[in-house]
């Protein structure tokens, strides 16, 4: 009964030789189909996939670097644009300045061609001559000033000019020069635009791949499945005809064990279950577990424990073992299992291993117990 696997292994039934070689035929059959196929175009996908994400993380950061540079030329454009109106608005003042003084210049030269006189134009009334001659002197004086007046303001308005065209000049460069920046930032953008869209194709196709990877392989496992029910089945109708040839040649079940044919076959309905610590069917069993499910069939019910089990029938000899009689094994009664004739039983071995027909007759063979009676 314990759940450790054995140092001494009975050597493979050719039942479990016969499942083996069907389970190994599905596994060639399955594999012929072609598994690697998939494998490498879902290799090429993911390969691609990798370059395009490289590709698009160099697009991205061109794009990015192009944006600052739009960004600074359309600073430089509103800077060069401010200097351009400035030189502009003092242009205007130096105009409507010299618009000014050239009207005043004017109204005293008409004023002498006429013929006004002199007191009249100069706004002087008929006093000591000293008086007359100093706002002359004066008159002078203003003249002499609105003529500085007016050639400085005629070099202030050259300049002004000459600062105009400058700013002008430069701001048509920059205008230039950030329009040919946001052309590049929209190239670039373009780029990335298209690489992501080339990305998502590859992505979509992966997706794809796994997905009919995953049906596939969905497929196989129930083929798989399919093949070891069916070579559990051909194993336990072959085993069922050969408990039948059996039975016609050995001595019959003495009357106290008349359940134990029935234990028999249920045995051999479970060849191929796997070994679980502690279970007792229907689905997978230890050791003890399988001899009390089978004899609970016969109508006969035992402990889920060896120990027990060695108490709970007639001890028989070795020589007077029959189908259906509990082999036991090991100082300890640490393993039992279901006698079958022919010096074979079925036994629920270790775990990893199914339920199998194995020798009885192992060198740790402790004795036997015949249920029922």
């Amino acid at each position: 009964m314990a759940p450790l696997r054995q140092l001494c292994r009975p050597h493979l039934s050719v039942l479990r030789l016969t499942v083996v070689a069907v389970l190994l035929a599905v596994v060639a059959a399955t594999g012929a189909i072609g598994l690697s196929a998939p494998s490498a175009h879902a290799d090429s996908i993911k390969a691609r996939i990798a370059a395009a994400n490289k590709q698009l993380a160099a697009l991205d950061a061109k794009a990015e670097a192009a944006t600052e540079r739009y960004n600074a030329a359309r600073i430089r454009l509103s800077a060069d644009q401010q200097k351009a109106e400035s030189a502009q608005r003092r242009l205007d003042a130096a105009q409507r300045h010299l618009v000014t003084l050239q009207r005043s210049v004017s109204a005293f030269a008409v004023a002498a061609y006429q013929g006004q006189t002199m007191n009249a134009a100069l706004g002087v009334s008929a006093d000591s001559p000293q008086t007359y001659l100093d706002k002359l002197a004066t008159l002078q004086a203003v003249a002499n000033s609105q003529s500085q007046a007016l050639a400085g303001l005629a070099a202030a308005q050259r300049e002004e000019e000459q600062a105009r065209a400058t700013a002008g000049a430069a701001l048509t460069e920059q205008r230039a020069a950030t329009k040919q920046m946001q052309d590049d930032r929209a190239t670039v953008l373009a780029a990335a635009h298209e690489e992501r869209a080339i990305l998502h194709r590859l992505q979509v196709r992966q997706a794809a791949i796994v997905a009919a990877a995953k049906a596939r392989a969905e497929r196989i496992a129930a083929q798989q499945a399919a093949a070891a029910l069916a070579a559990r089945q051909a194993a336990a109708a072959a085993a069922a005809r050969n408990l039948a040839t059996q039975s016609t040649n050995s001595t019959p079940i003495v009357s106290g064990s008349g359940g134990a044919s029935v234990a028999v076959q249920w045995a051999y309905r479970e060849i191929g279950k796997p070994y679980q610590w502690g279970a007792a069917g229907p689905d997978s069993f230890d050791c003890s577990g399988l001899t009390q499910y089978v004899w609970a069939k016969a109508g006969v019910y035992l402990d889920h424990y060896t120990g027990s089990q060695w108490n709970e029938g007639a001890h028989v000899s070795r020589d007077q073992l029959q189908p259906g009689d509990l082999v036991f094994f090991g100082s300890d009664l640490h393993h039992v299992g279901l006698y079958v004739g022919n010096g074979n039983m079925i036994e629920a071995p270790y775990t990893g291993a199914n339920v199998r027909v194995s020798s009885a007759f192992r060198s740790d063979y402790a004795g036997a117990v015949r249920p029922g009676v």
